[in-house]
């Protein structure tokens, strides 16, 4: 992690409500030098820049109490005129092109697509931080995830985490840790709304839990998880819904009882 200089010092406000890409992120920055915070919803992240002084911020988009939209917009609001320019950078799994242009109108300058590696998120901190405006938009490659292979018999990879860990072990082991605590009730979260018929409700569980099925490469449910957040939001095909929230828990407890065996955990 030697070659990521520069930033030593500056101070980070992650935004952001999954416990894993939080971790995540804490852990990479720090490791550059950065001083990082990190809280769960706009709401906080208001509160913060008004009372703190921050270099840059990394936003995610769907988070409860206020998005990342609505708090970009608060923040350009603000009378101070250092905390209301302050450099905001999108995080999120919407990686289209019309999405970045709705962060852009926001008032946020770049957006960075998740799951995210060590070195797309240096260069967007590092470019947004030393306000280089070459390239107003940081479009990274649409991501496309691989079919799993036959006869693999791991439904997980943690290829991604490991490459971030730099080989620190204990890393790995509180991600993973992380992991078994943060899902179940996640799992009997959108079963209870399932039960209830409440779309919208199962939607941003389900978005919730693409960010940790990406960070593990669940690769069998990477597209499952989609079709669930989008047809809860959208109420489309909600009849296919309870089927593949029961696939979905499968395939997370058979994760879960192999990290468990496979880590002594």
């Amino acid at each position: 992690m030697g070659q990521y200089t520069g930033l030593e010092q500056k101070r980070i406000l992650v935004v952001e409500d999954v416990e894993l890409n939080q971790f995540l992120a804490r852990h990479i920055m720090e490791s550059w030098g950065c001083v990082v915070q990190v809280v769960e919803n706009g709401a906080l992240a208001v509160e913060s820049i008004s009372n703190s002084d921050f270099d840059l911020v990394l936003m995610d988009i769907q988070m409860p109490v206020m998005d990342g939209i609505q708090a970009t917009r608060q923040i350009r609001e603000m009378k101070d005129g250092r905390k209301s320019s302050i450099p905001i950078v999108a995080l999120t799994a919407n990686a289209l092109r019309g999405d970045f242009d709705t962060y852009l109108r926001a008032g946020m300058n770049d957006c960075l697509p998740k799951p995210f590696e060590e070195p797309a998120l240096f260069k967007i901190v590092y470019k947004n931080i030393q306000k280089n405006k070459e390239c107003p938009m940081n479009v990274l490659p649409e991501i496309i995830f691989p079919e799993v292979p036959a006869g693999i018999s791991k439904r997980y990879d943690l290829s991604m985490v490991e490459a971030i860990s730099g080989g620190d072990k204990d890393f790995i082991v509180k991600m993973l840790c992380l992991f078994l605590e943060t899902v179940p009730p996640s799992l009997r979260e959108m079963h209870s709304y399932t039960d209830k018929g409440e779309w919208l409700k199962v939607s941003k569980v389900a978005h919730k839990l693409k960010s940790t099925i990406d960070s593990m490469g669940i690769n069998e449910l990477m597209q499952t998880i989609r079709e669930v957040e989008s047809n809860g939001k959208t109420g489309v095909n909600t009849g296919a819904l309870p089927s593949l929230v029961g696939a979905i828990t499968d395939i997370m407890n058979q994760v879960m009882a192999e990290v468990k065996k496979d880590y002594s955990l």
